[in-house]
This record gives structure tokens, C-alpha cells and sequence, in this order.
């Protein structure tokens, strides 16, 4: 047999041995290079079922080249069938799709991956299956998304910013005049806010300003009502799907919540979605009514409430044992 580690062949042996040889040393360096990417190459038929699926494919995905070779690629996407067949779609009219961003599924996993397609074809340039090479660009997304909250966010109370409020509203007052559903809004802000500050300090307010938000957030429903920090001590609810009736109810739920340690008094304005509405009309209506009900309460004889006066006299009496003008905790 002939040694071809120590007998490497050359044009002088035997035309057939040469050109085999040469064949094979070129596979196994495409082979090689194959299993080294990181990267996940994939085949198919023309009829999308998977012919090769290399081992980056399989430390990606965490599943095995033998577990699907021969089933249908839309298996792997998460938008399945659909995904996959509009795709094929696109490579059929283009030729090549590059940088596809999509979302692989694998064992038990999510892969967020950018993808390189092309046609594969014969030596008489027909069509006979495909290739994708698949980056997996999972890393990236959840920065561009943690980035992306970042800028949303309000970091005191970790409720969404200012920023972010009109963009939401104005689409979800287009979502409920599509399915003529109720909206409403709550603006509201926080009583004495300035006089809490001005006795306790800074340190105080941002618990205080904590505090309110989450008597917010645990009054409201989580995945359908959205909280804001609106800017200073004010704050906005959007209640998609909700009426005069039930923005009441959470409203009062906000204030009752809120009288917990360390109670403070919300000022509540509400206003419900009209025909011509605008997000700013609405504002304006909830700002007047906010101010209606804090006029109501200094018309009062004691417009603090008693739960609110008294954490104050808690608090005042702390910061007296402390040796400290200032309370913070």
C-alpha cells in the first residue's frame, strides 16, 4: 500500500493516484475549516430538507447533526413554516439574502443569529438546495436591549421616562381606536412633595418618589397598564381597555397603596379617550382634574391625610432622636 504521509505523491506517480489524493487532501482541509467556524453552516434540498448540518450548527443549537438531518429546516425557526417558506421565497427572486437577522431554536434555547443565504446549483447552473451560514449574534441583541431600556427607564424609580411615554400612548390610543376599545389616563402626582424634601432632605424624597412608584406599579396590571415617571413628583398610567369605572377603581387603589410606609397622598387626575382625542388633549384634561382634586384637599380643614401626618410625626420624632434635622433612610 502506498505511504502517503511518508511518500507524498507527486506528478511523476500515477495520474489516479494523484488526483485522488489531491481530492482528498482538499476535503479534509475543507472539512477542517468547516468544523473549526463557530458558525452554523447548514444544507438543503430543494425541498428544505436539511443535508448537512455542521458542528458549529451543533454546538450552537445544541442538538446533533443526525437528529435532523432529513427533516424540514423550518423546524429550526422559530417562525417555522411561514419563516421559513418566505425565505425561500426572497432567495428564489434575489439569489442570496445577507444578513438576515432571525431566531433559531434549539434544544430548549433562543439563538438570535444573522444569517448569509445563497442557492446551491449544478454544474449546468441549476438550482439543486440550499446554504446558510448563521452568526450567532445573541450577545449583541441583549446588549442592544439592556441599552435599549436604559434609555426608556427612569433610574430612580424604574419606572419607564418621559421619553418613552409618547411614543407608547400614541400607540396604544391608535390600537384602541382600531378595536373601539375604552382608554384611559391617570396623571398624578405626589402631595407636599416639596414640604417632604424641605424637612427630610433629598434622601427622603427619593424614597418617598420610590415609594410612590411602586404603590403604582403593584395597583396596576402587569403586561397591560404602563407606568411612567411623567418628570419631578408626577407620574402617568396608560389603562388600555378601561373606562371611566374601572380608572376610578385603580386610582384608589394607587391611593391606598401608597398610605403604606412611608404614606404619602397622590393627587389623581383621570381622563378617558373621546372620538378626536389626542394624547396631549388627554394630559390636559387629567392635569386639570390632578389640580381640581388638590384644591379639594386645601379646602379641607386638614387636607393631609391622617396616615400621612402621622408617618410625618414618626419620621420628625426619628430624625429628633438622631440628633439630625434631616430624616433618611
Amino acid at each position: 500500500m502506498l505511504d502517503l504521509v511518508d511518500h507524498p505523491p507527486t506528478k511523476s506517480d500515477s495520474p489516479l493516484v494523484y488526483l485522488s489524493t489531491q481530492v482528498l487532501q482538499a476535503k479534509e482541509y475543507l472539512e477542517a475549516i468547516v468544523a473549526s467556524t463557530t458558525d452554523a453552516i447548514c444544507t438543503t434540498d430543494l425541498k428544505g430538507r436539511l443535508i448537512y448540518f455542521s458542528p458549529g450548527a451543533e454546538r450552537m443549537l445544541g442538538r446533533k447533526a443526525e437528529s435532523v438531518v432529513g427533516t424540514y429546516a423550518h423546524s429550526l425557526y422559530e417562525g417555522g413554516r411561514t419563516e421559513a417558506y418566505g425565505l425561500m421565497r426572497r432567495l428564489i427572486k434575489e439569489g442570496k439574502l445577507r444578513n438576515h437577522e432571525t431566531v433559531l431554536r434549539g434544544d430548549g434555547r433562543r439563538v438570535h443569529v444573522s444569517m448569509s443565504m445563497a442557492l446551491l446549483r449544478d454544474r449546468q447552473g441549476r438550482s439543486i438546495g440550499t446554504l446558510a451560514i448563521s452568526k450567532d449574534i445573541s450577545e449583541r441583541v441583549a446588549l442592544e436591549r439592556r441599552l435599549r431600556e436604559l434609555s426608556i427607564t427612569d433610574s430612580l424609580t424604574g419606572l419607564f421616562n418621559q421619553r418613552h411615554l409618547k411614543e407608547r400612548a400614541e400607540g396604544e390610543l391608535q390600537r384602541a381606536r382600531r378595536q373601539k376599545e375604552p382608554f384611559s389616563i391617570l396623571l398624578m402626582d405626589i402631595d407636599d412633595f416639596k414640604q417632604t424634601n424641605d424637612r427630610f432632605g433629598h434622601l427622603e424624597g427619593d424614597r418617598v418618589l420610590r415609594h410612590a412608584a411602586e404603590s403604582i406599579r403593584k395597583s396596576i396590571r402587569k403586561d397591560v397598564d404602563v407606568a411612567f415617571r411623567y418628570g419631578g413628583d408626577e407620574f402617568v398610567v396608560l389603562l388600555p381597555g378601561s373606562g371611566p369605572s374601572r380608572a376610578e377603581i385603580v386610582a384608589r387603589r394607587i391611593q391606598l397603596a401608597a398610605l403604606s410606609s412611608p404614606a404619602i397622598g397622590l393627587s389623581i387626575g383621570i381622563a378617558s379617550l373621546r372620538s378626536k382625542d389626542t394624547f396631549e388633549a388627554l394630559v390636559r384634561r387629567a392635569d386639570e382634574r390632578m389640580y381640581q382634586a388638590k384644591r379639594k384637599k386645601k379646602a379641607q380643614k386638614d387636607p393631609i391625610p391622617a396616615a400621612v401626618r402621622a408617618d410625618w410625626e414618626r419620621r420628625r420624632s426619628a430624625s429628633d432622636v438622631h440628633g439630625s434635622s434631616r430624616y433618611s433612610n
